[in-house]
């Protein structure tokens, strides 16, 4: 499905990434940045949304829409620990070597544990060139993952922490840099522009809760007047890839409007 758009791969600090690029290649190509999921995969010449055919018809109508789409899973299953973040920024600096990319306004979309590394670039370093996000069925906040327990150990494991902590030390060592509350405090001290937001999410979601991650976060951004909106998909779980043309196109229309 993918064949006919151009695709470049390059290696950085032991990771690989790549830019897929809309159909007609000029100047000032606007950019996605991509953050890939749990067991996804980017390596030489291959990666699971440039390979797997219903993820292919999420970047379909972005690319047709003008768009080029570089991502990377930097570091892993990540769950938005601080090694992925700073991989991403490395990732960045590499784009800047590309000169039909424009990085000024760039859009940040991440999926499922991927969300929380994409929403926590875009408030961080990063935060100058972001003008959108996306979360699709983002994790977008660690107290939830962790008292539901589900993936609690997965959490807490990617982040280099001791698995056998109960939930409620757990919850205290993840506060800090847990997206929700660097939000808060973001908002409190009125220090950043927050990008203009789209929250897709199931809100039967059996694995990220919907009530807890994108509507929590929605709130924050429209209780402040910030440009965010909440996409929710009636009686469906975690399993959004199955709704890859209707949510694409979602996605497409999104990015043109803001």
């Amino acid at each position: 499905m993918l064949n006919e758009y151009k695709k470049e791969f390059f290696s950085f600090d032991q990771d690989w990434g790549y830019v897929i690029y809309p159909e007609n290649i000029s100047k000032d190509i606007p950019v996605v940045l991509h953050f890939h999921g749990n067991r996804g995969y980017v390596k030489d010449g291959r990666a699971d949304w440039l390979d797997e055919p219903k993820k292919q018809k999420f970047f379909k109508p972005a690319l047709d829409s003008g768009f080029a789409i570089a991502g990377c899973h930097a570091t892993g299953n990540h769950w938005g620990r601080g090694s992925a973040i700073l991989a991403n920024y490395k990732f960045f600096e590499q784009l800047k070597n590309i000169p039909e990319l424009n990085l000024n306004n760039i859009t940040t979309w991440g999926c499922g544990l991927g969300a929380s590394a994409a929403w926590l670039t875009s408030i961080g370093e990063l935060n100058p060139y972001v003008k959108n996000f996306i979360s699709q069925q983002g994790v977008l906040n660690f107290e939830s993952i962790i008292r539901r327990e589900k993936f609690k150990d997965e959490l807490i494991e990617a982040h280099n922490r001791d698995i056998s902590m109960d939930i409620e030390k757990a919850v205290q060592a993840f506060d800090l840099i847990n997206p929700i509350t660097k939000t808060k405090l973001i908002i409190d001290k009125n220090e950043k522009k927050f990008p203009n937001s789209l929250f897709i999410h199931g809100d039967a979601d059996e694995n990220v809760d919907y009530s807890e991650n994108p509507v929590m976060l929605n709130k924050l951004l429209s209780d402040i007047g910030a440009n965010s909106k909440l996409n929710p998909l009636a009686g469906v779980g975690h399993a959004t890839y199955e709704h890859g043309e209707e949510l694409g196109l979602i996605i497409a229309k999104f990015l043109l409007e803001e």
